[in-house]
């Protein structure tokens, strides 16, 4: 047990090894400051080669050339463990040989200078003998210890000063500065230690301290920006389960309104069939009765007459009844088939929260140990520090307040650094679910409103990409000139809210057209030609950027070799960039790289793609088609489905421009009449398989791009053109 002073606000483990949990023996000190005993040590330093991390901090260390020896032994603990040593025999009245007459008798004193304990008699011996009297001044006594009046300054004043770390039966005069404060005799100066800066031991350690109480200065003023992180990563902890909690909340309510409101509608076509039988069961009755009367007042001769048209009437009553029952079983089938749909949309749904919960976790509790880390080092460091200065002793500080200081930089510039996506961790996807329940979706027959989107238009400007996010924002996306592309956010009235102009990459020969796509409520993912792929904040207007041209290396039969798309799968998280080279690349969150997925032969150059219900749906350049491929992550190569139908008006070869999907899953896909965009355009709807075209509409021409917009009201369906930066409003009313 650790001694209450003089080091009473110190805590007993700091005096105990954290490997074997004894107090220290021989203790070594790495470069963080942490200290063990050199014989626990020496068993974790055979497994290693170079290097090896601290048992505590896990800081990575350098292993001296002379092995375990090089490392410092930290004196100052091995001063402090004697005197706790020697007040544990003074408090316990041990018996110990005198060093003066070699009586083992109960100690009275212990002399620094002879290094041995004393007793009554050879203590008064020391203090009244001429030939003792420089001992006189190092003699600890117990009624020094019994008054409580001894401190680490009185303590340090007790003991001799160090030997010559080269000649030990010299006493140390001077501090060699060059060797990192060793202590050195006369002869050093003119031998081993010759052209050495050697300085005052006095001075150097007033030095040393000034230096450490401005780090130590520091290390407080940013201690609370420590424990600050780590409650905001516990707060975010908190929003992350509290979002994924509320989500799945309102997905259930929407899951069982959508399942209450089918199974209505299914026990609704079985009511109708009931009523319809026993109309049409009472309808016969009455049919039949009339028929037999009929029967009974003509003559005998016709009764075979009436029974034949009584059969009929039969036969084509249980034919219209066995109609009727297939019509009701082929709907009540549909609406299973929706419910199952259903169940597992939201099975999905629940399994890729919980992965995005799972994940930002880990990434929570990763900030966190390290900001834990960060407060356990600098609690290590603060009491080290405080011992040491409270010491008073020249020489520990001037041999241990260098290695404090060392250790203490790194540490500065750790809390120094900013997490600003600590905020962002608790941005989780919360995406409606889809409405299976409707049958049809009707696009107005008009255009409900048209915008002027306000964006700095220039005579190179061109209108690449359009999406809508959570917050009815709407982002627009393209190139400004030869040299910048753009993303700007604004809202339904086409105001401007936020715009960014974005340098071209140097040297790049290819044109800053912009693509973007929705990853969350507050960001976007966006996809420049000139081949950067990036996540925009759409809050602060920031933008983070990856190159992806190296990923287009080793393709060596396609001359232009560019980014040309891009869509996400928002519930995972995933950024889905499509090429001119018959390939996609997908990315996570974070733009790394995930795999590269290439498509089936038929696909060359993917002008647009959508990721709908476990599906890719792709608009291909080259083939003037729109087909869907799987989407198997397990897979480097995607399976073609089917192709969506291509309209068959006007006896035109149509192009596929832009795919988009609404609410319910039903498919829009913009045409136009030419391979640039600027002729005759027309937006397809298909049904939710993709596989049914229902409508076609004429819109304006040179249109562009296409999205939806949901509001608390109403969905829209967008269309804007690549020029003029005009934005036309559609109605999608379900029906």
């Amino acid at each position: 047990m650790a001694c209450p002073s003089p080091w009473k606000d110190i805590a007993d483990t700091f005096f105990e090894c954290s490997i074997c949990l004894d107090l220290f023996k021989e203790p070594k000190q790495l470069p963080c400051l942490h200290r063990f005993c050199k014989q626990c040590l020496e068993p974790i330093l055979e497994r290693q080669v170079g290097t090896f991390k601290c048992p505590l901090c896990k800081d990575v260390c350098k292993i001296p050339n002379n092995g375990i020896d090089g490392f410092k032994t930290d004196f100052h603990m091995k001063s402090m463990l004697h005197f706790i040593q020697l007040q544990k025999t003074f408090e316990n009245r041990e018996e110990r040989e005198c060093i003066g007459c070699e009586e083992k008798l109960k100690v009275t004193a212990y002399c620094f200078i002879c290094k041995g304990f004393l007793c009554v008699q050879c203590y008064q011996f020391h203090l009244t003998k001429k030939m003792f009297v420089k001992h006189q001044k190092h003699l600890l006594a117990l009624n020094d210890l019994e008054g409580k009046s001894l401190t680490q300054e009185k303590l340090a004043s007790l003991m001799e000063a160090p030997r010559c770390h080269i000649h030990q039966e010299h006493k140390a005069k001077l501090c060699c500065c060059t060797c990192g404060n060793l202590p050195v005799c006369v002869t050093c100066t003119y031998d081993e230690h010759k052209g050495h800066e050697l300085r005052d031991v006095r001075k150097v350690a007033n030095d040393e301290r000034e230096h450490l109480k401005e780090i130590l200065e520091e290390l407080v003023k940013r201690k609370d920006t420590v424990f600050n992180i780590a409650n905001k990563t516990n707060k975010v902890n908190d929003d992350v389960l509290s979002f994924v909690a509320e989500t799945k909340a309102k997905w259930k309510t929407q899951y069982e309104d959508q399942t209450r409101e089918l199974q209505n509608e299914k026990e609704k076509q079985k009511r109708e069939f009931t009523r319809f039988k026993t109309v049409l069961e009472e309808s016969t009755r009455n049919k039949m009765k009339e028929l037999e009367t009929e029967m009974e007042e003509k003559i005998r001769e016709i009764k075979d007459e009436y029974d034949r048209r009584i059969k009929i009437k039969i036969r084509e009553s249980k034919e219209k009844e066995d109609t009727k029952r297939n019509e009701i079983e082929n709907k009540e089938l549909k609406i299973v088939e929706k419910m199952n749909r259903l169940d597992v949309v939201m099975n999905e749904r629940n399994k890729t929260i919980d992965e995005q919960q799972q994940r930002k976790l880990r990434e929570t509790q990763n900030l966190s140990d390290l900001c834990h880390q960060w407060v356990n080092k600098f609690e290590n460091l603060s009491t080290i520090s405080s011992s040491v200065l409270e010491s008073h002793n020249h020489w520990t500080h001037a041999q241990c307040i260098p290695d404090i200081r060392a250790a203490s930089e790194p540490l500065v510039e750790d809390i120094m650094k900013d997490f600003p996506e600590i905020e962002s961790l608790s941005d989780i996807t919360r995406d409606d679910l889809p409405i299976l329940c409707i049958d049809k979706v009707h696009i107005s027959d008009n255009v409900e409103s048209v915008v002027d989107i306000q964006v700095c238009k220039s005579s190179e400007f061109y209108l690449a990409g359009l999406t809508s996010t959570g917050s009815e924002n709407i982002i627009v996306s393209g190139r400004l000139s030869s040299d910048h592309s753009f993303i700007t956010v604004i809202n339904k009235q086409g105001r401007q809210i936020r715009q960014n102009k974005i340098d071209k990459v140097k040297g790049s020969s290819l044109q800053p057209f912009r693509h973007c796509a929705a990853l969350s409520r507050d960001k976007i993912a966006s996809v420049c030609e000139s081949n950067q792929v990036g996540v925009y904040n759409i809050q602060d207007g920031s933008l983070t950027q990856n190159s992806i041209t190296s990923l287009f290396d080793d393709i060596k039969t396609v001359s232009k070799k560019y980014a040309t798309c891009i869509t996400t799968d928002t519930i995972r998280g995933h950024i889905i960039v499509g090429t001119s080279i018959g390939s996609l690349f997908i990315f996570d969150e974070e733009l790394n790289l995930i795999r590269a997925l290439k498509l089936p032969g038929v696909m060359k150059w993917s002008r647009d793609i959508i990721y709908n219900k476990g599906v890719l749906l792709i608009c291909d350049a080259e083939s003037r088609c729109a087909c869907a491929v799987t989407m198997d992550t397990s897979k480097t190569e995607a399976e073609l489905l089917y192709e969506l139908p291509k309209p068959g008006i006007d006896g035109e070869t149509w192009y596929p421009w832009s795919i988009c999907a609404d609410r319910a899953g039903f498919v829009y896909i913009l045409w136009s009449d030419t391979r640039y965009c600027t002729g005759k355009c027309i937006i397809t709807q298909y049904s939710q398989d993709g596989q049914q075209l229902l409508t076609t509409k004429r819109t304006e021409d040179g249109a562009r791009c296409m999205t939806t917009l949901m509001t608390e009201e109403e969905e829209n369906l967008l269309v804007a053109t690549y020029r003029s930066g005009k934005m036309l409003f559609y109605g999608l009313m379900p029906e």
